[in-house]
């Protein structure tokens, strides 16, 4: 059975992209315009990895993270969550790992690193959250 990813960003143009380059892996992929639709899924759909950008309204990706962490489901509170970034700077680093971010990714993504990166949590062997790469 596939493991089922939740792709969260507010850009169709980059949901369709992180399905290119995810298709190698060959994962079920869910996607969601934003966060507050990300959380809808995430009650009806069981998945085993969120990547969300970081910017979106109405919820953005910081605001997803620390509801996925808060859930009263514990199989919610556990899926690994890789969040993307335009942005650099310490400071959303630093608010990414207490929300309890694995990685971060530097848009533009890096088809690679964001490979290793799913596989790796996927796997259950890289499950520390990661900074983000320069």
């Amino acid at each position: 059975m596939p493991r089922t990813i939740l792709l969260v960003d507010d850009s169709l143009s980059i949901r369709s992209i992180l399905k290119v380059y995810l298709l190698p892996l060959k994962l079920e992929l869910l996607d969601a315009e934003d966060g507050l639709r990300a959380c809808q899924l995430l009650r009806l759909v069981p998945v085993d990895l969120i990547i969300a950008d970081v910017k979106m309204e109405p919820m953005d990706g910081l605001t997803l993270l620390e509801k996925v962490r808060t859930s009263e489901r514990d199989e919610i509170r556990r899926v690994p969550v890789i969040l993307l970034t335009g942005e650099t700077g310490e400071g959303l680093r630093e608010r990414g790992l207490q929300a309890g971010a694995n990685a971060f990714i530097h848009k533009p993504i890096d088809p690679k690193h964001l490979l290793d990166c799913v596989q790796g949590l996927l796997s259950g062997s890289d499950t520390n959250p990661k900074p983000i790469p320069e």
